[in-house]
């Protein structure tokens, strides 16, 4: 399974956009995504985001559907400002 590095820019807030990516834990998994690792920078104007996703395509067939960008702009994202930094070789949580 691939795992990503993705970005976005928030406005509302780390625990805003924490509760909005909760409620859609289970949904996302049943598609076969995860979220490994969230963080926010100090000012909580972006969220950093490593994924576990089934594909590489995920991102636009779960992450742009309409009912998905309702709920992530209602939390504060800016979707379109959602960049993939890089795909996930290996890693180690320590």
């Amino acid at each position: 399974m691939p795992s990503m590095l993705i970005t976005v820019k928030i406005s509302k807030g780390f625990e805003t956009w924490t509760e909005m990516a909760k409620s859609m834990q289970d949904e996302a998994g049943a598609q076969g995504a995860k979220i490994v690792w969230a963080a926010a920078n100090p000012d909580e104007t972006s969220v950093y985001v490593m994924m576990d996703v089934p594909n590489p395509e995920f991102m636009q067939t779960f992450g742009l559907r309409s009912d998905v960008v309702k709920a992530r702009e209602e939390a504060g994202a800016d979707v379109s400002s959602t960049t993939v930094i890089t795909p996930i070789g290996d890693y180690w949580l320590g």
